[in-house]
């Protein structure tokens, strides 16, 4: 069995490149041999079968670690087996595609307003009236593509959310902010089974819990209603494997975000569980299919 892993040419660092070491260790106890690519060393003609496999090979399947999704659909028509998809990846890297897709499944999932398009700063505000009224305040503002918690504010009145839209259009989304203690749920979700899961907590003063910004983690059983969410959230943006981001709120758990290629170092430090062994296994199995 062989298979290729894919990661941005661009990222540098140890975050970035510990998932890359996850992974080639654990395809070292199953086995497999894994070569590792950046996107960079995939940019060859669309559709061009031949010059995809004198870069990759006959990979039995490919772990697209990365967000270029044209990158992953030119891999998918040269005939590889990506996962997950290049379909779902574009799904969840947009936050508006992702609850767009939550909602289209009916999952569970914080009240989501699309900002609107346009080119070049908003010329008027009044959309915002529409959104105040649904959402009411305080109101998180988030950048439709970000990671690590960067791009999400929060707006305590009109005033703020004004302010956080000026400037030149970027995507965004408006969502309900929902009290939770600073604290939400990681469930990581492989080939339909919930296989480990934390709790995160966001640093003082700060309603973001991403541990990249200071938050902390601690191992987490999920429930069987948040394994339940987190699986049904995979099947709506069609995922293999996920990270799902969920909040307790008052009615129940609803699901946040969903990660297509989640960092798994931190899950693994606090839940003993390392998922790359599990969605390695997850890939192999497709491939033989």
């Amino acid at each position: 069995m062989r298979g290729a892993f894919v990661s941005s040419s661009y990222l540098h660092g140890a975050k970035f490149s510990q998932p890359r070491e996850m992974f080639l260790d654990a395809a070292e106890r199953a086995g497999i041999q894994l070569d590792c690519f950046g996107n960079a060393d995939l940019a060859f003609p669309v559709g061009d079968a031949e010059a995809a496999k004198r870069v990759l090979g006959d990979a039995d399947f490919v772990l697209f670690w990365d967000k270029d999704v044209r990158c992953a659909r030119n891999l998918e028509l040269c005939g590889y087996l990506v996962m997950n998809s290049a379909e779902c990846i574009g799904t969840c890297d947009d936050k508006s595609l992702t609850h767009l897709a939550l909602s289209g499944a009916g999952v569970p999932s914080i009240d989501t307003v699309s900002c609107p398009m346009s080119f070049g700063d908003y010329p008027g505000l009044g959309f915002l009236d529409a959104a105040e009224s649904a959402l009411g305040y305080p109101m998180v503002v988030k950048d439709c593509f970000g990671s690590f918690g960067e791009q999400v504010a929060l707006a305590r009145d009109r005033a703020e959310l004004e302010s956080l839209m000026a400037g030149p259009y970027r995507p965004r989304i408006l969502q309900r902010y929902i009290e939770c203690g600073g604290r939400d749920i990681r469930v990581e979700v492989v080939g339909g089974a919930a296989v480990a899961a934390m709790e995160r907590r966001a640093p003082e003063g700060d309603f973001r819990s991403n541990a990249t910004i200071g938050g902390t983690v601690s191992a987490h059983t999920p429930s069987a209603e948040e394994g339940e969410l987190a699986v049904a959230a995979c099947e709506a943006v069609g995922a293999d494997f996920a990270g799902v981001d969920i909040i307790r709120a008052g009615d129940g758990p609803v699901v946040c975000e969903v990660n297509s290629n989640a960092h798994l170092m931190n899950l693994r430090g606090c839940t003993g569980i390392d998922v790359s062994d599990i969605i390695l296994r997850r890939a192999a199995e497709r491939a033989r299919r």
